[in-house]
């Protein structure tokens, strides 16, 4: 397997046991009202950190390939962009922090996560670079710090320590202090920035990445805005049952991290070979939808095992919310591949304006549905919002370049597909036993796939994997 998979898949592994793990034991080790207010904090924390990226992460990828003094000037200017964005978002969020309506906890645990959100932020930027010349060990290292760290710190909590989110709190944001001296050590040693600060150029490379920003902001609002109007129309003990099926969904496309990762800088250096191109993401979707059919029926057969394992039986009333949660899984895994083709075409324009319109349709349902239809309303709007997105991005993207080719082996994956439900169905049950097996046997669909597609040289990763 080539070595740069494997570090994005130690870095996925890590950012799994740090952004989802610890919400998962959060929710396990707390009641559900305090688990609504941790959630809280932690999407402002979350949408703190995707603002101060500024779109900095997608947009520095495309570097990959230039001179290293271009290199060495772009990212200069986007340390200062970060600086900037920085102290604006601080202005703003002070008066909000001494004038909402949410309780001194709640406030006390945002202030914590949101100011820890800024070392955070830094110290993804600064790793993400060693992308740009293909040092993915740089990044793997880092999480690997942060997220041993932080069982560390779990552990010493759990004998010395109590169950407390504001002690939560203070360990993410430790973890993720270290995480940033780390990521400058190393980075001022292998890149040659300075913090000159050069208005006219800092300002030009804002607005170049503005569209990236708005992407990613109002991408993770379209997740979070739901939780938002929820919390202020309704109880907090809501936000913690709503977060907790949006948590599962989060989980479950945590492929996308290194999907995008991987692809982003290898078809940008081939826009040229159309062909190749149109090759390469017809098997890179045809992978995702064979993956999501895997992991759509595993949660369906499993909503069960699968919700008490992650949290308690307090949360099994999500149950009735399984079909809301499945298809808005669904729907965003079709969006990772129209999502790679408008971000490696320098269509970001497109796709801020997809989540535009999708955010709004977001606001407008939540605000009717929530007040009539409580959690259910959330979740019927998101999934709304995600029908929009999606019809944007597919056919947005498929006017650049096509990904989609049907082929007589698709009967092939659709027959492993049918087998696997089937097998579930007839002689499974909803344990934790059968779970393990059918995460088992998903594995070895995926290496009958793999080694399928390797027969015939028609690999969707080609020689990466």
């Amino acid at each position: 397997m080539n070595s740069k998979y494997i570090y994005l898949s130690i870095s996925l592994l890590c950012k799994m046991g740090i952004n989802i793990f610890v919400v998962f034991f959060v929710a396990k080790k707390v009641s559900i009202s305090d688990f609504g207010s941790f959630s809280l904090a932690f999407i402002f924390s979350s949408l703190g950190i995707l603002l101060l990226d500024y779109g900095f992460n997608l947009k520095s990828l495309i570097l990959s390939g230039k001179k290293e003094q271009e290199i060495n000037r772009n990212l200069s200017l986007m340390v200062s962009g970060k600086i900037i964005v920085s102290l604006a978002s601080l202005i703003f969020f002070i008066p909000f922090l001494l004038f909402n309506t949410y309780d001194d906890i709640t406030n006390k645990i945002i202030a914590i996560l949101v100011f820890s959100a800024i070392p955070a932020s830094f110290g993804n930027f600064y790793l993400n670079s060693f992308k740009i010349v293909n040092r993915f060990d740089k990044e793997a290292i880092g999480y690997i710090i942060q997220g041993g760290l932080l069982f560390v710190l779990l552990f010493i909590n759990e004998f010395f320590g109590k169950n407390d989110i504001i002690y939560f709190a203070y360990i993410l944001a430790l973890i993720r202090v270290v995480y940033f001296l780390y990521s400058v050590l190393v980075f001022n040693k292998s890149f040659s920035t300075t913090l000159k600060l050069e208005i006219s150029k800092v300002f030009t490379i804002l607005k170049n990445a503005t569209p990236y920003a708005i992407h990613l902001i109002l991408g993770a609002s379209i997740i979070y805005i739901d939780t938002f109007i929820l919390s202020l129309l309704s109880s907090i003990e809501d936000v913690g049952l709503y977060q907790a099926g949006m948590r599962i969904i989060m989980a479950s496309m945590l492929i996308a991290v290194i999907i995008s990762d991987a692809f982003i800088p290898e078809i940008s250096g081939l826009l040229q070979k159309r062909e190749e191109v149109k090759l390469k993401l017809a098997k890179l979707f045809e992978f995702v939808m064979f993956f999501s059919f895997l992991a759509i029926a595993t949660v369906f057969f499993y909503d069960r095992t699968i919700i008490q394992l992650l949290f308690s039986e307090e949360y099994l009333v999500l149950e009735n919310f399984t079909i809301y949660i499945l298809s808005i899984m669904f729907l965003r895994y079709i969006g990772i591949v129209p999502g790679i083709i408008l971000t490696c075409y320098g269509r970001q324009d497109l796709r801020a304006k997809a989540v535009i319109v999708s955010v709004i349709f977001s606001i407008m349902f939540n605000l009717i549905l929530i007040p009539v239809m409580g959690i259910k309303g959330a979740f019927l709007s998101s999934l709304a919002a995600h029908i929009v997105l999606n019809i944007i991005y597919v056919f947005g993207s498929l006017r650049i370049q096509g990904f989609i080719k049907l082929e007589k082996n698709h009967f092939f994956l659709l027959l492993l597909f049918v087998l696997n439900v089937l097998l579930q169905k007839l002689l499974f049950r909803d344990i934790l036993f059968d779970l393990i097996l059918t995460a088992i046997i998903n594995l070895i669909l995926l290496g009958i796939y793999y080694k399928g597609r390797m027969l015939i040289g028609l690999l969707p990763f080609y020689n990466k994997l």
